[in-house]
């Protein structure tokens, strides 16, 4: 009987340990750590398509201004943002301010045949 006394008070502090508000932050930032590394793992592929996407874009439309790697940067950031680029410039044939004419046709179709724009189909 004498032990059950014990058991019960062993997990009565535990749960009260538990609780505190030290242990909850402690279990929150360590959930928030794994769930980054979870999500940066997901990623990698994704990741690494956009960057060969801005390298041959870079040594096919070579040589770029400033403005353009810094726009060429900023468009393959994300999957969501080259194929909002490509349907903004390329399908629907918006004026775009950083590339126009030729270049501007070889980048809608270095965009077009990149694999970032086949997993969107």
């Amino acid at each position: 009987m004498f032990r059950f006394f014990i058991i019960a008070a062993e997990i009565i502090v535990l749960i009260m340990v538990l609780r505190s508000p030290f242990v909850q932050y402690l279990f929150e930032d360590i959930q928030h750590s794994v769930s980054e590394l979870l999500e940066s793992v997901a990623n990698l592929p994704e990741r690494e398509e956009l960057h060969s996407l801005q390298n041959r874009i870079n040594i096919e439309l070579s040589p770029l201004k400033p403005y353009q790697q810094s726009y060429i940067e900023q468009i393959t950031a994300d999957g969501a943002s080259v194929k909002r680029f490509y349907h903004t410039y390329c399908e629907n044939d918006d004026i775009n301010p950083n590339f126009s004419g030729t270049k501007r046709a070889n980048l809608c179709l270095i965009v077009k045949q990149s694999p970032v724009m086949q997993l969107a189909k």
